[in-house]
C-alpha cells in the first residue's frame, strides 16, 4: 500500500507540473497579446477572455489535484 501511494504521489507532481506549465505558457501567450497594441480589438480581447479562462480552468485542476 506504501508503494501505492509513492506512485500517485509521483503521478500528482507530474501533473502539477504539467499543469504549471501549461498555465505559464498561457500567460505568456496574454502578454504577448497586450504587448502587441496599445488597445487591444475586439478579437484580441476575446483571445485573452479565453486564455484567462483557460487559466482558471487550470487553477481549479490544481486546487482539486491538491485535496
Amino acid at each position: 500500500m506504501v508503494g501505492l501511494k509513492k506512485y500517485i504521489m509521483q503521478d500528482k507532481r507530474i501533473i502539477h507540473g504539467q499543469l504549471l506549465n501549461e498555465h505559464r505558457i498561457i500567460s505568456n501567450e496574454i502578454s504577448d497579446i497586450k504587448a502587441n497594441s496599445y488597445e487591444l480589438n475586439e478579437e484580441e480581447k476575446r483571445k485573452v477572455t479565453d486564455l484567462q479562462k483557460r487559466q482558471f480552468m487550470i487553477m481549479k485542476q490544481l486546487e482539486n489535484l491538491l485535496k
